[in-house]
């Protein structure tokens, strides 16, 4: 980890998380720390277990989707590692197919317990609102409204990260190619795709969706009752019979050869009648150029009423952070700010939900900058129709 941003309290907290982590790692299905600390160039280092067989997210890129009873397997022994982690007071905050290792006996390992949130925490103990922090395709909503990570949080990542082992990719990795700001729009709304993947129970998919209900309370209440729920599921998976073999249809009498190119001959006349006549009547005018032409001249209105306004950004108290302040943006069009390092949307760095932010003034601190270095950030409106993101123009200040 670099060490030119992080202050005392940061490396110490660095190393709580370590000896935190350290002390569940015994369990079986989370990878071993053998030790952490510091360099004498104040460098925190950390010491892991090998997993030689690579993580889950590899193995989905390699063979694609995983068969139903082995991502239920996974997913028992993903609660046992987390209740554990749970009752030793350790929140992992992170969980995706990334992070969940297989041993050289193939056997699931969590890894990587809360590590990276560390360096983004504030004095107020909120990660919220720093992307660096986690994976925004697996976070619950309520992080990225600003609220605190609870055990809730990862129960939510748990059934994101099964949902990924079972359809290829994450619930929202569409909206995730797009850009960020269509991802968070799509995940605060709760609209979670269905798993397009034949031989998937229902009643696995409904609990799914349970793990990612877009409230807390709704959620299962802890990782051993969400264990419970993919044991029992497993053991129907075994118990259900192997579907009959269909007989073989009795072959009919062959066609003749003469016969089967009369039918071939028939049918391309057909297509071509068909053709020619659908383009005698076609009209003159194009009308998909004249929706481009219409959903352009929108899409141009929408950029000037929506755009950024008095955007400003300055010094923050601390070393490192810089304030982003805006002018409030129509309500309740703008359903969220964003704001971006450089001048696109390749690298956000914060996120402002509305709803858990109505004040006049919104505002954003941005932590763990380079110091003395002049960094450009942009503030991006995204709007509920559409998903329309406007930009302005980017500011740029030194942190100290």
């Amino acid at each position: 980890m670099r060490s030119d941003t992080l202050n005392d309290r940061q490396l110490r907290r660095f190393r709580a998380e370590c000896l935190a982590t350290g002390r569940v790692s015994s369990h079986p299905n989370i990878v071993t720390v053998y030790g952490a600390g510091t360099t004498r160039g104040h460098r925190p280092w950390l010491a892991m277990e090998y997993c030689s067989g690579g993580s889950l997210a590899r193995k989905v890129a390699a063979h694609g989707p995983l068969p139903v009873s082995e991502v239920v397997s996974i997913g028992e022994r993903l609660c046992s590692a987390l209740q554990a982690a749970h009752d030793a007071g350790v929140l992992h905050r992170d969980v995706k197919p990334h992070n969940v290792l297989l041993t050289a006996y193939g056997e699931p390992a969590l890894a990587d317990f809360g590590i990276a949130s560390v360096v983004m925490l504030d004095d107020a103990g909120t990660v919220a609102t720093e992307t660096a922090a986690y994976t925004v395709v697996h976070a619950a909503p309520e992080i990225l409204e600003g609220r605190a990570a609870t055990t809730a949080s990862d129960i939510y990542s748990v059934g994101s990260t099964l949902y990924a082992l079972l359809a290829g990719q994450a619930p929202f990795a569409k909206e995730a190619r797009t850009g960020l700001a269509p991802l968070v729009t799509r995940i605060l709304r709760n609209d979670l795709p269905a798993i397009a993947r034949p031989g998937v129970p229902p009643e696995l998919e409904r609990l799914l969706r349970r793990c990612m209900a877009a409230e807390p309370d709704d959620r299962p209440a802890s990782a051993v009752e969400l264990g419970a729920s993919l044991t029992e599921l497993g053991q129907g998976l075994t118990a259900v019979p192997s579907a009959p073999r269909v007989p073989e249809p009795t072959p009919q009498t062959p066609v003749s050869s003469r016969r089967r190119f009369l039918v071939l001959c028939g049918a391309l006349a057909a297509l071509l009648v068909v053709s020619t006549a659908w383009r005698l009547a076609r009209p003159a005018t194009d009308p998909d150029q004249m929706s481009l032409s219409h959903l352009t001249s929108t899409a141009a209105q929408s950029a000037a009423r929506y755009t950024p306004r008095n955007a400003v950004v300055a010094q923050g108290p601390d070393r490192g952070e810089l304030i982003v302040s805006w002018a409030m943006p129509i309500r309740p069009d703008v359903v969220a700010t964003v704001i971006y390092e450089g001048a696109d949307a390749n690298k956000a760095r914060a996120i402002v939900n509305y709803d858990a932010s109505p004040d006049a003034a919104p505002w954003v601190a941005l932590r763990g900058l380079p110091s003395g270095q002049r960094t450009c950030l942009s503030v991006a409106h995204v709007v509920s129709s559409g998903d329309v993101v406007t930009f302005g123009h980017p500011l740029c200040a030194a942190a100290r």
